[in-house]
């Protein structure tokens, strides 16, 4: 069963599951919808979020590990450990620095 945890500072409006989808409140329903992502040119789903008319363009990976993931090194990068940029599941993802990232990015292109 999916884990569903509100996106702050939008609570009550939005919200993250653990397998990477995004949900709306539509009000005039009164259900949660889900929000279709879109794929940048990098291969990164993203999604955008209003609140009080502006409009925030938030990559579903970020939102995950935001929402399920501690980092208590405060971190600052998101990798996907299998690097499918499109496996936004919460045990694909992990905190990284950037450097720790580049790493591993060139250990996978070894692996090819």
């Amino acid at each position: 069963m999916d884990r569903w945890e509100y996106i702050e500072g939008y609570e009550e409006q939005y919200r993250v599951s653990d397998k990477g989808e995004v949900q709306y409140w539509e009000n005039n329903e009164k259900k949660w919808k889900i929000k279709e992502p879109r794929m940048n040119k990098n291969g990164y789903f993203y999604v955008r979020l209003k609140k009080s008319g502006e409009e925030k363009i938030k990559f579903v990976h970020r939102l995950v590990a935001e929402a399920f993931i501690d980092n208590p090194e405060n971190k600052e990068t998101v990798n996907h450990i299998n690097g499918v940029k499109i496996c936004n599941c919460v045990d694909n993802l992990e905190w990284m620095t950037q450097e720790e990232n580049n790493q591993h990015y060139e250990k996978q292109l070894k692996n090819l």
